[in-house]
């Protein structure tokens, strides 16, 4: 009976476990899983971190804070509910960066995904 029980749970455990995969969104190469919406812009770090700043403030986001290098950078900042954001960039590659938002709703984390692809797109 324990054995039964043990390999019942075992089999619920791997099919929960292959169902949480990433949820894909209506835009290419962006995912949302779990309150986590990533995507890769084309841009280095220090300049998608301007741009992830920017975009905050665009959105009119309170208590922004930005800090970067050429390898990595992280905004944060809060909604008018309060609730936290935090838009890590990281190296992806040669010139493309790897954004990572954390926080909020979904509709804002694509906005801000959104203004950072714009914002990127003048640059180049």
């Amino acid at each position: 009976m324990k054995f039964a029980l043990l390999t019942l749970g075992l089999l619920s455990t791997a099919f929960l476990l292959t169902t949480l995969t990433a949820c894909s969104t209506d835009a290419p190469g962006v995912t949302d899983t779990l309150g986590y919406t990533s995507t890769s812009v084309n841009g280095p770090t220090d300049k998608v971190t301007s741009s992830a700043q920017k975009a905050a403030n665009d959105l009119k986001l309170t208590d922004v804070i930005a800090s970067g290098t050429k390898v990595d950078g992280r905004v944060t900042a809060k909604t008018a509910q309060g609730d936290d954001v935090t838009i890590d960039i990281s190296q992806g590659g040669s010139n493309v960066s790897k954004v990572t938002i954390h926080g909020s709703d979904e509709a804002t984390r694509k906005m801000l995904i959104d203004r950072i692809n714009a914002d990127q797109a003048s640059w180049l």
